[in-house]
């Protein structure tokens, strides 16, 4: 919660299991961000930016096992819907093909690293000297079929 309490673009959705959520943009209008393009830039950005936090995070950690806390962080670009389900014990959600792709890059991701789709790639990879990206090639997808896609490399 701390990581996404700095940057106003973030969004916890939700936690699942053994998953943590987050969306980016949401609570802006285009026209707060700037609309367009560089609207879908900062957004993505402020998404890959967190993941990279979060690998950051976890490689501090020490499991009850003495082994170094892994996660997998997975990250696609895209619209969503939401709204509000339940009556009893309401709650926040979104729905879509994005947040379906962006849980397939997590769960096909590689322990420890960040795996991103294409078209977050196409957002993020640019002259942007804060990432530096491994293509992984094309990654069997359940529902979506071979995606291409590509992890962060850490600098050494």
């Amino acid at each position: 919660d701390e990581l996404v309490g700095r940057d106003s673009l973030l969004w916890k959705v939700e936690t699942i299991g053994d998953a943590f959520m987050i969306a980016s943009g949401l609570k802006h209008t285009e026209g707060e961000l700037g609309g367009g393009l560089q609207n879908r830039k900062s957004t993505a950005r402020a998404a890959v930016l967190f993941g990279k936090s979060a690998l950051a995070e976890a490689r501090t950690l020490t499991m009850p096992n003495s082994m170094q806390c892994t996660i997998r962080v997975g990250v696609h670009t895209g619209d969503v819907c939401s709204g509000v389900v339940g009556t009893r014990m309401p709650r926040y959600c979104l729905f879509g093909d994005t947040v379906n792709t962006a849980s397939r890059m997590e769960s096909s991701g590689v322990p420890g690293r960040m795996q991103i789709s294409e078209a977050t790639h196409a957002l993020v990879c640019g002259d942007d000297s804060d990432f530096c990206w491994d293509e992984r090639g094309f990654v069997e997808v359940k529902g979506k079929g071979r995606l291409r896609t590509y992890l962060l490399r850490e600098r050494g």
